[in-house]
């Protein structure tokens, strides 16, 4: 019995001991260099490096942004146009004659190459009446005003459209629309003689859906007029609002593989 406690009682003590070392007894001089990073003093001192959490959080947000930066999110068009045709009837009227006043019925007839370019054809016909101006030139002065009524016109027109966008009416409807330019060349007929014509506008319009669209277009037709008396350049501002009816009536989406 005394020498099993004998036993026990050297054992914890042999235990401590053996427990307690010094680093380089574990790897070494090197070793116990590299691990505490203190140099080869004999004191066996253990250091650490310090963090800065601050300076790491910065890092990872920005990492975390150059990651989102890469990010692209391509939104389809609720509309597309390639390869439809347009049917395009309108009504219009004369905006800077102030001694004629114009009614205008016609239409657009375009074929869309791409999604901004389009060929098309634009014509219509023209009732015109004199205003109370013009009454009024020939009373008070006795002079009888140049004028010469336009009765049809057709142009050729190339068509290009650089704005596209849409809006949110009454927060509750999306409306995508466009605004196109134009330009064309074509003829004028009016009550005195035929006249090539050179045709530039823009206009815009209003998608409702997949095949039918709200349209307002400015378009000012020049020419060149042989008045009675003298040879002028005419400036035939007109602005009309229409419809535009897409053919074929739906379209799909191609996804690129």
């Amino acid at each position: 019995m005394v020498v099993f406690l004998a036993c026990a009682y050297a054992a914890p003590s042999a235990f401590a001991q053996d427990m307690t070392f010094d680093p380089v007894d574990v790897g070494g001089d090197d070793a116990a260099q590299q691990d505490t990073g203190a140099a080869d003093d004999g004191g066996g001192d253990f250091t650490f490096d310090v963090i800065d959490t601050e300076a790491a959080a910065k890092e990872v947000e920005r990492s975390r942004k150059a990651e989102i930066d890469l990010i692209r999110v391509i939104q389809r068009r609720p509309f597309l146009r390639r390869n439809r045709v347009e049917v395009a009837p309108f009504l219009g009227t004369n905006i800077n004659d102030s001694l004629v006043n114009m009614f205008l019925a016609g239409g657009n007839l375009n074929y869309h190459l791409t999604e901004v370019m389009a060929v098309g054809v634009n014509g219509g016909y023209s009732l015109g009446s004199e205003t109370d101006l013009f009454d009024s030139v020939i009373e008070d002065y006795e002079l009888f005003p140049q004028v010469s009524k336009v009765q049809w016109w057709a142009i050729l027109d190339f068509q290009y459209v650089p704005i596209y966008g849409k809006f949110a009416l009454f927060n509750t409807w999306i409306i995508p629309w466009d605004t196109y330019v134009v330009l064309g060349a074509g003829w004028t007929k009016t009550e005195l003689d035929g006249h090539p014509t050179l045709s530039v506008g823009v206009g815009q319009r209003y998608f409702m859906n997949r095949w039918f669209t709200l349209d307002l277009e400015l378009r000012d037709n020049i020419y060149n007029e042989d008045y009675p008396g003298d040879s002028q350049l005419v400036n035939n501002i007109v602005f009309t609002a229409g419809v535009s009816f897409f053919l074929p009536p739906d379209f799909e989406y191609r996804t690129l593989k």
